[in-house]
């Protein structure tokens, strides 16, 4: 004889495990922050992941394809694409790496600097539209808080 399943006992589980899940939260919040920057980014003709990359550059300039995709978390192939469209835009150039003849070192042009006040300016405005319904101090206790989930995790 067949155990008969309780649908409405197993929703509700469905549903609590839900709502109860960090891991839930973080995907819905990454997903319409990546939506809202999306749309932000498209007026520069700028994908996410370029953009990703040129923040990391303005940071520290001149890094390696590689350096550049273990910083980003993006895999070979989504970083040599992005940083193809990036230079074929003329944001970053390749220059030879000084004691590695397979590697280059990814350096932004002017144009790529001249973004940053643009770049810098969208990443304010999705944040302050993101935390705001936060007081201060949960601001400053929620980026404390993602700040040592990172490290905890080591990325």
């Amino acid at each position: 004889m067949k155990k008969k399943i309780d649908k409405p006992r197993i929703i509700e589980e469905a549903k609590s495990v839900r709502l109860n899940s960090s891991g839930w939260y973080f995907k819905i919040l990454g997903t319409w922050m990546d939506k809202n920057m999306h749309e932000s980014l498209v007026p520069l003709g700028l994908s996410l992941n370029q953009f990703i990359i040129i923040m990391t550059l303005l940071e520290n300039d001149g890094l390696t394809q590689v350096d550049i995709g273990q910083k980003t978390m993006l895999p070979a192939y989504a970083t040599t694409r992005n940083i193809d469209k990036l230079e074929s835009l003329g944001y970053v150039k390749r220059k030879r790496h000084e004691s590695s003849r397979r590697s280059y070192r990814i350096v932004l042009t002017e144009a790529g600097k001249g973004l940053a006040p643009t770049l810098y300016g969208a990443s304010e405005s999705m944040n302050k539209l993101f935390l705001s319904p936060l007081e201060e101090n949960q601001k400053a206790e929620f980026l404390k808080t993602l700040k040592m989930l990172s490290a905890h995790l080591n990325i």
